[in-house]
């Protein structure tokens, strides 16, 4: 059996690090802004964001993450789609994208789609390759299995060749940890424009 994604919970179900992204970007994000949440999942975090004062449009491949968000999440818009051809129009005033590049087989690809489709803040978070290194084989019942995981220096590459500008490097030290400076931590966390 796979791990699904449909095995979703409330808020306070949601692993601790995942909400303190959300809230820490909540925080970082003007209010009034457009935001995308790119691979919103369930939406919770869609939905820190919009409570924050942002008008937000969450987007997930995942059809039953969106049915859940709509149901359990209302207030930021939803739609269906692939952040390698987005489903989205025009551009944002802030985007989100945690715990995704390092699911997707094009990240480039997604990097360009977001850099087109931004006038402000990109933050994003990816698992730290030397802190948790990438095993395949810990993925490979998922629905959506890690391909990679990521150095800061990779990291730092990527970013900067999708032409972001890196205006912070973070991290959170492990499955309960807060956003933190540094780049030592579980989860590398990047605010770029």
């Amino acid at each position: 059996m796979k791990n699904s994604v449909r095995q979703y919970g409330q808020l306070e179900e949601i692993r601790k690090d995942h909400v303190n992204r959300y809230n820490f970007a909540a925080n970082l994000i003007p209010k009034q802004s457009r935001v995308l949440d790119a691979a919103c999942g369930c939406g919770y975090g869609s939905r820190i964001i919009h409570d924050s004062g942002s008008k937000v449009v969450g987007v997930d491949i995942d059809v039953s993450a969106i049915e859940y968000a709509e149901a359990n999440y209302a207030g930021p818009g939803y739609i269906v789609g692939s952040v390698l051809e987005p489903p989205w129009v025009g551009t944002f005033d802030a985007i989100v994208s945690f715990e995704t590049i390092e699911h997707i087989s094009d990240p480039m690809r997604a990097l360009k789609h977001f850099r087109d489709s931004v006038d402000g803040l990109f933050i994003c978070s990816v698992p730290n390759e030397k802190v948790h290194p990438f095993v395949a084989e810990n993925y490979e019942l998922d629905d959506y299995p890690h391909l990679r995981h990521y150095t800061s220096r990779e990291f730092d590459a990527i970013l900067e060749s999708a032409d972001f500008k890196i205006l912070d490097r973070l991290c959170q030290k492990g499955k309960k940890s807060d956003v933190e400076q540094g780049v030592d931590g579980m989860f590398l966390v990047y605010v770029c424009k």
